[in-house]
């Protein structure tokens, strides 16, 4: 019995942590990443080049943004993100060289018109719920896929 409670203790402090079964190191180094992919992120929507990403993120990541930026440009309208902060809520690890990180990040979304920079709309204090896919090399980590799970805006806050 007071084995089962210990086992059960662990269980539960390891799913408390948020991070079961990775180093602080590579917790850091995800920080770390995770940050410049938000500089970087809003440095392509600022340029309209997808490619801002590529030191850190797959040509499938790079290609979602630019895809992104080609349709905002096709409408005549570009993204002008800043961020305000980012924790992360979870990181998942699925094996050596692959984890899943949940994020949440507080944004202030400006949408401008092209070649004017005149305001369209504008969402400040965003908050979004994110799922990266990161996988790491002998260089490091890079983002697979960045997937959102929620916005404020879904519920009509913000």
């Amino acid at each position: 019995m007071r084995r089962l409670l210990g086992i059960a203790l662990f269980a539960a402090m390891a799913a408390c942590s948020g991070s079961g079964g990775v180093s602080d190191a590579d917790r850091r180094a995800i920080e770390s990443l995770l940050a410049e992919y938000a500089r970087l992120m809003a440095a392509a929507y600022e340029s309209g080049d997808g490619k801002s990403v590529a030191p850190i993120a797959t040509e499938r990541e790079q290609q979602r943004l630019a895809i992104s930026i080609s349709e905002l440009e096709a409408e005549g309208r570009a993204l002008r993100p800043t961020l305000q902060s980012l924790a992360i809520e979870a990181i998942d690890p699925s094996g050596r060289r692959l984890v899943t990180v949940n994020t949440l990040e507080v944004w202030d979304l400006r949408v401008v018109a092209l070649g004017t920079e005149q305001p369209i709309s504008e969402s400040l204090g965003q908050e979004n719920r994110l799922t990266y896919t990161l996988q790491r090399d002998q260089s490091g980590w890079h983002v697979l896929a960045r997937y959102l799970r929620s916005s404020s805006e879904d519920a009509g806050a913000g």
